[in-house]
């Protein structure tokens, strides 16, 4: 019996172990790059683009950063970064919207770049943190319009934001390859990356992120039930080929989308984040007749 409990403990302290790991790994903040990374031609553009460092306080007392490009227009798109990066990794997107007239608004989400915070929620507290931006924006440039863009985390930070209160000035969104809740990412990636069953690890991690951070890591950062109440009208992309957000979230998220003026484009054979390096016109295209509908 003693033998029986032993082992008992011991798987307990191994989940227990690899489930912190997962949070230290995951969760925890300052890692490198992923996915698409801006050449040295799209750095040294936004290192010389005359952008300003724009500051604010989250709600829970982390100070947060952003860049901001105006371009002497009142047509601002909000563009927010992915996992692992920070404003400059979006320098490739500020140049076209840059050429194309628009003013620049880039967010550092929490934890990344010069904004504070340790952790990321995945979405769920940068929600709010977006839509303190959005406000900030409003009341500190001449702002007839916003629209916002979000890639991989940052495509479901603009999801679930759009299912929040918003600026009148907020006309639309494009998510690309963004996940259809945190939760389900990681039951994918347990699976198909570290071929590991995902339960308990998970739970065990939700009870830390609950004690560590106060937000589930199980029920919250739910982009699918987000765009069920999305504001503004959305734009849905992703490639086909993607293995990493796979392609299937992506229907269900444009499936989910009640409203009547959602779209969608699929870029076939793109991997995570390549869309917008693989079929450059394409997206570029939708993208801009787009959101040129709802200027106003």
């Amino acid at each position: 019996m003693k033998k029986i409990f032993a082992v008992i403990a011991g798987i307990g302290a191994l989940i227990a172990a690899f489930s912190a790991l997962l949070y230290k790994l995951y969760l925890r903040t300052g890692k490198n790059m992923f996915g698409y990374y801006p050449g040295k031609e799209d750095l040294d553009w936004a290192e010389n683009s005359g952008y300003k460092d724009m500051y604010i306080q989250s709600g829970d007392g982390y100070w947060l950063h952003a860049a901001a490009i105006d371009n002497n227009s009142d047509n601002w798109v909000m563009l927010v970064h992915g996992y692992g990066a920070e404003w400059k990794s979006m320098s490739l997107y500020a140049r076209k919207f840059i050429e194309e007239g628009y003013s620049v608004f880039i967010p550092d989400q929490r934890g990344y770049g010069l904004s504070g915070d340790k952790e990321t929620t995945m979405g769920h507290l940068e929600r709010l943190d977006m839509v303190d931006w959005l406000n900030f924006l409003v009341k500190e440039r001449n702002v007839k319009n916003i629209f916002m863009l979000g890639v991989s985390m940052g495509a479901a930070t603009v999801m679930l934001t759009c299912a929040e209160k918003l600026p009148e000035q907020v006309r639309c969104a494009v998510e690309d390859c963004g996940y259809t809740s945190a939760r389900e990412e990681f039951e994918y990636n347990m699976m198909h990356t570290l071929h590991l069953p995902p339960y308990p690890v998970l739970w065990i991690t939700d009870l830390v992120t609950r004690i560590m951070k106060g937000w589930s890591f199980l029920r919250d950062a739910n982009c699918e039930k987000a765009v069920e109440n999305a504001g503004v009208p959305m734009c849905f992309i992703h490639g086909s080929g993607d293995t990493f957000v796979p392609y299937y979230m992506h229907r269900k998220l444009f499936d989910a989308c009640k409203r009547s003026d959602k779209e969608m484009l699929v870029i076939d054979g793109a991997e995570h984040t390549r869309a917008v390096v693989d079929a450059p016109d394409a997206y570029w295209e939708k993208v801009f007749s787009f959101i040129e509908k709802y200027k106003k």
